[in-house]
């Protein structure tokens, strides 16, 4: 065979090899395009003024942290988990609710969820959706952004939409739940896969879950935010949006949620439903959800990613950013509503 001809076939091969190669990126490209595009437009810029509804809210936020977070709490030490879970109890008796223990064993530690509901009075059992956090820290931190922020959060939902009932379409159920932090983070003993295992054994009727973790750090600056490539490719390197990440089959759940937040906050946000397989994509208490079946989706700041304190000492109430805190809270008060009144 002539050197021409062989040229001629390797320079074919080539091209075939290119050609496959090109559509491959293009498929992955389309791919992540479709998981990571979201309905409604994010907030750029400057936030506006702080009403004064947003700041007293801040003020309720930071007053519920400082609680929670004022020492190490978990089942390592479970005196101040008990402190902290008596606490939340006792906020929740406060708005008018009737607190439902859901208590078991941990390593021979007992311990507790926290469960309330608002029932709906059209249409009672027929829907659920649930708006959890958990209040346990890590090792040796006192867990102010982990988790005191979205305990906070959920007690502030819990507080304003105690009478959503009246024009809900779906049961709200807000659950505090304990053992979220390891050693016992995605075991039997984590307190969300207790709750999500129960509600899959009495066949609730679960349409949406919201994992409220790590919600509280912000920052403007270049470069403060980082992430698993290829999702670096795709987002802004500013820490200063809230995050709602589902994994792949629960895009549409996660597309619903982006655009009602973003049509009532005034506040930077991103989306994402990316494989379980992508490190953070299922590091909550939505884990547990998901391995039940039920759609559920995270909502953060982005904790490791963006956090510098995770999991450290550091992570004490001084960190939390409780005015961008608030204008979160105020928004996925909007998120809770449209869920709850949407007939399906």
């Amino acid at each position: 065979m002539r050197i021409s001809q062989i040229a001629l076939r390797l320079g074919r091969s080539l091209m075939r090899i290119t050609g496959a190669l090109a559509t491959v990126l293009g498929l992955l490209l389309a791919t992540v395009l479709a998981v990571t595009t979201m309905p409604g437009s994010p907030h750029r810029g400057a936030l506006p003024p702080a009403t004064s509804e947003q700041q007293a809210l801040a003020q309720q936020l930071h007053r519920h942290v400082a609680v929670i977070a004022a020492q190490e709490h978990n089942a390592q030490h479970p005196a101040a988990l008990e402190t902290v879970a008596t606490y939340l109890e006792s906020e929740l008796v406060s708005y008018g609710y009737q607190v439902r223990r859901d208590e078991f064993k941990a390593r021979g530690v007992a311990v507790r969820n926290l469960e309330v509901t608002v029932p709906s009075q059209s249409a009672p059992g027929q829907r659920l959706v649930v708006v959890g956090a958990h209040y346990d820290s890590a090792h040796e931190t006192p867990g102010a952004n982990d988790n005191a922020t979205g305990t906070a959060a959920v007690l502030a939902l819990a507080k304003s939409l105690k009478h959503l009932g009246a024009t809900a379409q779906a049961d709200v159920m807000f659950v505090l739940y304990t053992n979220e932090e390891p050693p016992f983070f995605k075991t039997p003993q984590m307190g969300s896969q207790v709750h999500a295992q129960a509600l899959r054994a009495r066949g609730a009727p679960v349409v949406a879950m919201l994992s409220l973790e790590t919600m509280g750090y912000f920052s403007n600056a270049g470069g403060s935010q980082k992430y698993p490539w290829p999702l670096n490719q795709f987002y802004p390197t500013q820490g200063d949006f809230i995050a709602f990440v589902a994994t792949t089959p629960d895009l549409g759940l996660a597309r619903r949620v982006v655009r009602s937040f973003r049509s009532h906050a005034a506040f930077p946000s991103e989306g994402i439903a990316a494989p379980r397989f992508i490190p953070g994509v299922d590091y909550s208490d939505h884990a547990a959800y998901i391995d039940a079946g039920y759609p559920a989706l995270m909502v953060t700041d982005t904790a490791p990613y963006r956090y510098p304190h995770y999991h450290t000492r550091e992570d004490t109430p001084d960190k939390v950013d409780y005015d961008r805190l608030a204008r979160v809270v105020q928004g996925l008060e909007g998120v809770v509503r449209d869920l709850a009144q949407s007939p399906r």
